[in-house]
């Protein structure tokens, strides 16, 4: 007897069902792991941090200890200020370098908390910003997993199925590990950052600018306004302005007419609405600081060019800045953060020569149109990767690269056909349509020991990152 055909509906529905599962599963693995982790390591800024949250003679029931206990192990690292500056606002320079819309969000987050009037402040935040970590990565799998099917990959229907799962896979055990379950941003960031991308993905690739209709221009603005919370978020979101590169591109295969500059008028506040994100945090502390400074001294920022309290916070506080981080003690931390670093590059630059949809025969322009699009989109991930390289503290990386989808969807491309472009139809990569470079990272990336090598290494990664992270141990 035929099994009953199912509805591309219910698939969804059964594979979204899947994930929910999978996520709960390897998100109480590593919550197990925090909660064993038996202390605070070096670093005793949690404890005295929500001791003093906590009067001495308060008695909690067996469920609070065991709450508290967990969200203590959390609060690692960054989250100490995140969940401090939501506690009671930024007091010192150097916390304008943690996510301004983060924190705004944490402390709006923890006001409508059902335990809040009930609980120590500090450990509300903390709450908060844990429960907030699970919603957002929850929400960016399921965001993930649609995503694949607006891009111009792969043949047919259940292929693009097995693809869009296995990518929402790997997000579920993403290298960022016990950071996507913490206090930290990195979850609301790739929500964010996902959705900007999976609505801009929506507008037909191949449209010229003089065809856009009043839908292709409302997702425009819904883009913009999504990358623009992002970069509220975490500052490297301005990267995802790069995408709206396509309709530059696509601006020299379009005929000027008035639609055209409609499409153009509405580009334009999309992308200041990506550059608003930077910005905003920008000017509120420009107006503390260097207009009416409360001690009427002005920061050494104020009088530069380009102004920014991020950019002096990083150099003056962390000593980030272009090959400042290139010492010897720090080659440790590079060689832990090369292989991410190679995965977005080689991904980024093997995203173009995917195999196109070949539900119909696609002309040259067309292709052409689907490889410069993709590229637009992993060009954030390239230049992520460039400036961990060169600029910033590298080992980040690791974390901060899970906001950036183009990488996942690859990596499952390969895991879902890992054929090598020689075995599989010419359609894979064809020499007008890709460059060499491109096709030998196609084929790299095909090879299925180097794909089982990259799974265990994220999983295997994660589970040790979260011990370490749980007893604030680096690498952070």
């Amino acid at each position: 007897m035929a099994p009953p055909d199912r509805s591309g509906s219910s698939l969804m529905l059964a594979d979204l069902r899947a994930l929910a599962c999978l996520f709960v599963v390897w998100k109480l693995l590593l919550l197990c792991i925090a909660y064993a982790s038996p202390g605070p390591g070096y670093d005793t800024s949690t404890t005295l941090l929500l001791a003093r949250a906590q009067p001495s003679l308060t008695e909690n029931s067996l469920l609070e200890d065991f709450a508290k206990r967990l969200v203590s192990n959390l609060v690692r690292w960054d989250a100490l200020y995140f969940v401090s500056v939501a506690r009671r606002g930024v007091i010192f320079e150097q916390e304008w370098a943690w996510g301004w819309g983060f924190t705004k969000f944490l402390a709006l987050v923890s006001k409508v908390l059902p335990s809040a009037s009930s609980q120590p402040p500090l450990f509300v935040q903390a709450y908060a910003g844990v429960l907030i970590s699970h919603v957002a990565h929850l929400l960016s799998v399921f965001v993930l997993y649609g995503l694949v099917d607006c891009l111009p990959f792969t043949t047919d229907k259940s292929q693009r199925r097995k693809i869009a799962f296995t990518a929402a896979c790997l997000h579920v055990f993403s290298s960022a590990g016990l950071f996507l379950s913490a206090p930290y941003s990195e979850s609301l960031f790739s929500l964010l950052n996902f959705f900007g991308v999976f609505v801009h993905a929506g507008i037909p690739f191949e449209l010229p600018l003089e065809e856009y209709g009043l839908i292709s221009l409302i997702r425009l603005l819904l883009s913009g306004a999504s990358f623009g919370l992002a970069t509220t978020v975490r500052s490297n979101g301005i990267f995802s302005g790069l995408i709206y590169f396509y309709h530059v591109y696509m601006l020299f295969h379009s005929r000027i007419n008035v639609h055209t500059i409609v499409t153009i008028a509405v580009i334009g506040p999309s992308a200041a609405m990506i550059l608003s994100g930077m910005l905003l945090p920008q000017y509120i502390a420009y107006q503390d600081y260097c207009v009416a400074p409360s001690d009427g001294n002005l920061r050494p920022w104020c009088s530069r060019k380009l102004p920014s309290i991020y950019s002096w916070v990083q150099e003056h506080y962390w000593n980030v800045g272009f090959l400042r981080y290139w010492t010897v003690s720090n080659i440790p931390l590079f060689l832990l953060a090369l292989p991410m670093l190679c995965i977005l590059i080689s991904t980024g630059l093997a995203a173009p020569g995917l195999k196109l949809d070949n539900t119909r025969q696609p002309s040259k322009q067309h292709s052409n149109h689907a490889s410069v699009y993709i590229l637009c989109l992993a060009l954030p991930q390239i230049l992520l990767a460039l400036l961990a390289f060169t600029t910033f503290h590298v080992q980040i990386v690791n974390r901060i690269a899970t906001g950036y989808p183009i990488w996942y969807i690859v990596l499952a491309a390969a895991i879902v056909s890992p054929n090598t472009p020689a075995q599989d139809d010419k359609k894979t990569i064809r020499p007008d349509d890709a460059l060499p470079l491109v096709a030998t990272f196609q084929h790299q990336l095909n090879k299925h020991s180097i794909q089982k090598l990259l799974v265990r290494g994220m999983l295997m990664y994660s589970i040790i990152q979260g011990g370490l992270y749980a007893n604030f141990m680096p690498p952070a």
